[in-house]
């Protein structure tokens, strides 16, 4: 016998289904998310991409003087010690001026010489007269001489001590002169010694924009030059994780051609300031970011290259 569902019945079946069905969804979605997913995945490094410096930073080469270049001494990639020439400019006539006031010392200092002893000799005379004038006043007083013969003493004496102090006066005067040449000799050495671009800090000379032969101005950047010394990573860290940067902390850089590792070291400097995203900007990018430079110093044995670019992870923990 068929038992006939009624309208109402079948309403009621269907709405306990789809409660059921609820109830196990909401199980199965309390089941299948994790405790954490809730929770911000917590920051472990930060990322950027470095430029590889010498620790003292890429020096550029400058003239001091105006002149044409005579000879560039050190080519690109040659290694020099501190003080060596780098390049030189021309100098012949500097030298011949140079060379006129060294010639000027020997007769000045001969003229002094000869002063100096003429000075000596007029004193001696000087002293003997001022004696024999005081002993002519004695003389005088016992009327032993006439008083013309007690003149001429005291005639010689004055004559001598305006010989002497004439004498004196030259010699002041030879000796500024001395001075002067001096003077000059220094100054025409500090022009040759500008005319001579010298290295400040032993390293190598990595490019030049100039060739023999070119005319330079005071201030011209002349090439660019690496001191020795360990190399350094130059990133940028975005002003949104800048603050979680430290010195002290673990650094890896990676080639951004294959991705390799190829040196590692710690974080020695974080500039007190945010500045104007600047090492790596890209023309186009409108957005303005606000970065913190940071410098890595690598570990010995890292294998990249002054000027390369690669990438950087800064580990926070």
């Amino acid at each position: 016998m068929k038992t006939k569902m009624t309208t109402p019945f079948l309403g009621i079946m269907m709405m306990l289904a789809l409660i059921s069905c609820s109830s196990e969804d909401k199980k199965n979605d309390t089941v299948g998310k994790p405790a954490s997913a809730s929770k911000k995945a917590e920051m472990n490094m930060v990322v950027g991409i470095a430029r590889i410096e010498p620790e003292k930073g890429l020096l550029n080469i400058y003239a001091n003087a105006n002149g044409r270049i005579s000879k560039i001494v050190a080519a690109e990639n040659q290694s020099v010690s501190k003080g060596s020439d780098l390049a030189l400019l021309d100098n012949q006539t500097d030298n011949a001026l140079l060379a006129i006031e060294q010639s000027k010392a020997p007769a000045q200092n001969a003229a002094i010489l000869s002063a100096t002893q003429n000075a000596k000799a007029v004193l001696s005379d000087l002293q003997k007269a001022q004696k024999d004038e005081a002993l002519n006043e004695q003389l005088f007083k016992a009327r032993a001489i006439t008083e013309q013969a007690l003149n001429d003493s005291k005639s010689k004496v004055t004559r001598l001590q305006y010989d002497y102090q004439k004498l004196i006066a030259d010699i002041a005067q030879q000796k500024s002169k001395v001075q002067e040449i001096d003077a000059n000799i220094k100054y025409r050495k500090a022009i040759l010694s500008d005319r001579q671009i010298k290295s400040a800090y032993p390293g190598r000379v990595l490019q030049w924009d100039v060739h023999d032969g070119d005319y330079v101005t005071p201030g011209q950047k002349l090439g660019q030059y690496a001191p020795d010394g360990p190399l350094i990573a130059v990133t940028e860290v975005d002003e949104l994780f800048s603050d979680k940067v430290a010195k002290g902390m673990r650094a890896e850089i990676y080639s951004q051609m294959n991705g390799q590792k190829t040196g590692s070291g710690t974080v020695v400097f974080i500039a007190e300031f945010l500045k104007k995203k600047s090492l790596f900007s890209d023309e186009n990018t409108v957005e303005d970011r606000r970065v913190r430079e940071v410098k890595v110093l690598l570990n010995s044995g890292a294998k990249v290259n002054i000027n390369n670019k690669v990438d950087c992870k800064i580990y926070l923990k």
